[in-house]
Order: C-alpha cells, then structure tokens, then sequence
C-alpha cells in the first residue's frame, strides 16, 4: 500500500509542471506591452474623412437613383406597361449594383434585397424570396404586373431605409478599400457566369455597374495612391470598359447577356482578374492598418 502511494505521489510531481506549462502556453498574461485592439476599433487617419464623407453622399445619391426606377417600375405597373416595368427594373437593379457591396457592410440588408431563388431549397416557392429577383421573376416569367407592383413598392421601403443608414454610419477605409476589390469579384464569382439575374439575362449590365462601382473608390482615393500604381489601376478599368462597351446600347444599357461572346468573356475574365490583384495591393499602399498594439 505504501508503495502504491508512493507511485501516485511520484507521478503526480511529473505531471504538475507539465500542467503549470501547458497552462501558461494557453492562458498568456495581457498587459500594455501584448495587448491587441480588433479592426473595428482602429480609427480611420483624418486625412481620409473628407474622400470617405464625399464617397458615401454618392453612394446615398445612387440609391436614390434606385429608387426612382423603383417608382418609375411602380407607375408602369399600375398602367399595364410590362416592357417599361421591365426596363427600368434593369436600370434599377445596374444601379443598385454600382453600390452592392457597400451595402454588403450593413448587416442582412443585401440578404434582404438582393437574394436570388437558388438560395432557399423551395426556390422561387418560399415564402422567403423577396426583393429585387422576386420582382425580377415577377416581371420576366410570371408577368404579373400586379405583384411586381407590391414587390417594387416593398423595395423602395428598404432602399429608403439604407440611405439613412449609410447617411448616418462613418465607414472605415479598410473597409471601402477591400470594397474596391470586392466588387470586381463578385462579377468573376457570379456575373461571368449570367448566374445574378437568371430571368432577364441583364448581367453586362450589373457588370458594368460592378466596375463603375470599384472605379468610383479608386477615383475618391486617388490623390493617396502611388501615381505608379494609379496609372495601372486607370488602364486596367479602361480596358475593362472597352470590352464591354462592344455590348452596350443607348441609355447606358447593354445586350443580353447571352449575346457575350467566348473570346470576350475570357478577355473579362483576364482582364478582371489582373485589376483584381491591383486592387488587393492598396491596403499596403496606402499604409492602412488593419490590427496594431495598444501604445506602451
């Protein structure tokens, strides 16, 4: 028995400091010298307020532009004009594309207005499909002019409501700078594939709100960046345009997107995807941190 005992205490001893370590490794000391404050926390540098401030008024200036072809959808309903509620829900949804990402930074509002059927299991059928594609479905396969009338009366509610609320929030510019780079991605990850808008086929469209979108971030910011980098930057959206201007129409719309040819599509692909890797270089460029220590 004594020495069973002794056993026990024996393997206690060994085993207690390698608990005391594996505690410390786990459960570091904080203090002045180690503490790490979260990114929302980091204050924007004062020489970026006044690009931010002028910045988010256009993008305010743009959704009220979307709701005025959400109103302009509204009337045409209500006098039996489908073709006219079906232009302008192409304009309306380019022109909340310009702006889509920003929307991205405030909760589930994009979830809210720009959720397509293919998210839910009972697609077009759950009761959950709202928004733009909703009246985008209404419009081009049911052709019910009176529930697009809902559904657009329904979205100017929450397009007035996001004006407020960028009008009233100070957005970072960590955040507006990897907004640049965001919008030039969500085309390689779904507009290039006509997957956005599946009952109008209007995706050249948003694809060229997306890249007038990125544009508009880098020319709010442009005396910041390296004029190197700034030339590139301009070339390469230039080049984008180019490609997409083979496909517009009068009024700032364009062809269906079916009409995109192989060889441009590869050529947006390329092209979208070096301005890609641009963009992604900013936040270094500019010196913008994202995590810093607390000063000692």
């Amino acid at each position: 028995m004594k020495l069973h005992r002794f056993h026990t205490l024996f393997l206690c001893s060994l085993l207690l400091p390698a608990i005391s370590a594996a505690h410390g490794v786990r459960a570091p000391i904080i203090n002045s010298t180690n503490a790490v404050t979260a990114k929302g926390d980091i204050p924007t540098p004062e020489k970026y307020h006044s690009a931010i401030r002028a910045y988010q008024q256009q993008v305010v200036q743009q959704l009220k532009t979307t709701q005025q072809y959400l109103d302009a959808i509204v009337h045409a309903s209500q006098n039996g004009q489908l073709l006219q509620a079906q232009q302008n829900y192409i304009r309306a949804h380019q022109s909340y594309e310009q702006v889509r990402v920003i929307v991205k930074l405030f909760g589930n509002a994009d979830q809210n207005i720009n959720s397509r059927a293919d998210y839910y299991l009972q697609g077009v059928s759950n009761p959950n499909f709202s928004g733009f594609h909703r009246l985008e479905y209404d419009l081009f396969v049911d052709k019910d002019l009176q529930q697009s009338q809902t559904e657009a009366i329904n979205l100017q509610y929450e397009i007035i409501d996001l004006q407020k609320r960028v009008a009233a929030d100070e957005l970072d510019i960590a955040k507006i700078i990897q907004s640049a780079s965001d919008f030039l991605e969500m085309i390689l990850q779904t507009k290039l594939s006509g997957k956005e808008n599946q009952y109008s086929h209007s995706d050249l469209a948003d694809i060229q709100a997306n890249v007038s979108g990125s544009a508009q971030i880098v020319q709010q910011l442009a005396g910041f960046i390296p004029a190197e980098q700034r030339i590139a930057l301009d070339s390469g959206y230039q080049q984008i345009f180019a490609v997409l201007r083979h496909y517009q129409l009068p009024q700032n719309q364009y062809q269906n997107f079916t009409e995109l040819s192989q060889t441009d599509h590869d050529r947006l692909y390329s092209l979208l995807s070096i301005q890609t890797s641009r963009l992604a270089q900013l936040r270094a460029q500019l010196g913008v941190r994202i995590y810093y220590k607390y000063p000692h």
